[in-house]
């Protein structure tokens, strides 16, 4: 993903990695906002796109609603709008009232702006033959080269065609898992959807799609590290189980404990660098993206 020269590193390709949690409170939408800060302050130019109609991304980034008017991703979906005009700048919430004073913009990171219309996805997709490509067509006609070096992909609980549409344009997919055992159903659920979709008609468009990684959240640590089954035997359970199964070995990215902080972070509208600079749940994202391989970048990396 990045090439090192003496005392530079130059991004060298595009990333592109989905969150995807089948059932509500996965903590995917955490983990995509988190890790976009992490991210953005190691030097990475950060797209995140909120595909989930509850828009909690874009409400955390400082955009609860849009305007009316204002292209969002399911204007673009639609072809009614161009992807750069339903982008907007990500912030966070420095004072009160709804204007631009009330919010600080945080370099390095794009948002591609949700909406609860996404929740008609999949029937606007559905009526279309080729509605499954919307995205790969987006992403190769309307996004600029080299204006990101990593897009990140909030995805909404939906094992249709939606996700199967961001599956085919995203290489990396990460399932999320949380506190309770219906999350590994949920993962399993996934890697049975992207299986029936390798064996489909959208083998010819060069669907490889599979679930490379799993994040688990929300998990009671201890104060030497391990899982304090005395708070959740169930996530004990939860953990035991991904790693005891073979073909998910190697999967399981670094654990990121549980914290009052991150439910706050939606009503503060900031994420945890902002809201909660100093809690230790932000040494497990950026271990998170240590895993993913993303390195810090030198600030005098080289230009495009």
């Amino acid at each position: 993903m990045a090439k090192i020269n003496p005392g530079i590193i130059e991004v060298a390709n595009e990333r592109r990695i989905a969150a995807s949690g089948q059932a509500g409170g996965a903590g995917k939408t955490q983990a995509m906002v988190n890790l976009a800060v992490e991210l953005a302050l190691r030097g990475y130019r950060v797209l995140v796109w909120d595909l989930d109609p509850q828009r909690s991304t874009s409400h955390i980034f400082g955009h609860q609603d849009p305007m009316p008017g204002q292209p969002t991703i399911f204007s673009v979906l639609c072809g009614e709008n161009k992807l750069l005009e339903a982008v907007v700048p990500a912030r966070y919430r420095i004072g009160e009232g709804d204007e631009d004073s009330a919010f600080r913009l945080i370099p390095g990171i794009d948002l591609v702006l949700g909406t609860p219309q996404m929740a008609e996805a999949e029937v606007t997709l559905g009526n279309d033959s080729s509605g499954v490509l919307w995205l790969d067509t987006v992403l190769d006609e309307q996004v600029p080269k080299g204006r990101w070096d990593v897009q990140l992909f909030d995805c909404g609980p939906t094992l249709g065609i939606l996700l199967l549409s961001v599956a085919l344009a995203v290489p990396e997919i990460i399932g999320c898992v949380n506190d309770e055992f219906k999350y590994v159903i949920g993962i399993q659920d996934l890697e049975a959807t992207l299986a029936k979709g390798r064996r489909s008609r959208l083998k010819k468009f060069g669907f490889r799609a599979e679930m490379q990684h799993i994040l688990a959240t929300n998990i009671p640590i201890s104060p030497t590290g391990e899982i304090d089954r005395s708070q959740g035997a169930v996530t004990d359970d939860v953990i035991e189980k991904i790693n005891a199964r073979a073909d998910w070995q190697g999967k399981l990215l670094p654990i990121v404990r549980r914290s009052i902080r991150f439910k706050e972070t939606i009503v503060r509208q900031k994420a945890l660098r902002y809201h909660a600079p100093n809690n230790a749940a932000l040494a497990d994202i950026a271990a998170v993206a240590d895993a993913l391989g993303f390195p810090r970048l030198n600030s005098t990396r080289k230009k495009r």
